[in-house]
């Protein structure tokens, strides 16, 4: 790939980053996703398409709305940021051959949606079912079609099993508890996760998330940020470790499994 490459698969990163800004508004806020023009948050006026670019009108605008003047969180520039270095990332991490951009592609959606729920649950404390189980049925049919290395039966066995053990895990807990423990949105999370990694992965996934909660719910106490009875939005910390195993899960398991044998 040549370095122009590159700059094009970061500028769409950052459109997609931009597009998910507004449908995280959106979708909290009831409006359509589909419909009307992108517009503030305080005053609701439409915003010009050249106040519009992805991170750049950010730092013209100085970070206020042309209009009412109002604050814009960084939360937009960088979602927008983040999401252009993870197209450029994925895009590095594959070889860009004709068999490998149906991979390319669906690691681009996977990252896409992660990184939403990733942020409404942050934000929320909430995972909606248009966030997991549509992408999770979606992803599930594409892994079937564009199937090049094993046969579709194992692949779907895959993924079905890795959907049954995060969700099972978790159903479990919020039957337990009562929906103490865990809330039904990480139960839904738990099928999407199992459809991206596969069994293996997400047993590990799982772990990774409960040893990030774990450490991050420690410093939070000691810095007197929450009480030992409050809420973790697990849903962050799933999203992260779901990315974690897709890019590196296989190489840790390898790098454990030389420890123990």
């Amino acid at each position: 790939m040549t370095r122009i490459d590159y700059v094009l698969i970061f500028i769409v990163g950052t459109m997609f980053g931009s597009f998910l800004n507004a449908y995280l508004w959106r979708v909290r806020a009831g409006r359509s996703v589909w419909k009307g023009r992108s517009m503030c948050t305080y005053c609701k006026n439409k915003i010009n398409w050249f106040d519009n670019i992805p991170i750049i009108s950010f730092f013209i605008l100085r970070a206020k709305c042309r209009s009412c003047k109002k604050p814009i969180f960084w939360q937009y520039p960088s979602v927008e940021l983040w999401m252009g270095l993870a197209f450029v990332f994925i895009a590095a991490h594959y070889p860009l051959v004709i068999d490998h951009w149906s991979l390319i592609i669906t690691r681009w959606f996977i990252i896409w949606f992660l990184t939403l729920i990733f942020l409404y649950d942050l934000k929320y404390q909430e995972i909606l079912n248009r966030f997991t189980l549509i992408p999770a049925g979606i992803l599930f049919l594409i892994k079937i079609v564009f199937s090049l290395q094993s046969p579709v039966f194992f692949i779907a066995l895959d993924m079905l099993l890795g959907a049954f053990i995060a969700s099972g895990f978790f159903l479990l807990q919020f039957t337990i508890s009562k929906g103490k423990w865990i809330g039904g949105g990480d139960v839904r999370l738990g099928v999407f996760m199992g459809v991206i990694l596969g069994w293996k992965l997400t047993i590990l996934a799982l772990l990774i998330a409960y040893i990030l909660g774990a450490v991050v719910g420690i410093i939070l106490l000691i810095l007197a940020k929450k009480k030992q009875d409050s809420q973790i939005a697990f849903g962050t910390f799933l999203s992260v470790a779901t990315l974690i195993a897709m890019f590196w899960g296989e190489g840790i398991l390898g790098w454990y499994l030389g420890l123990v044998m």
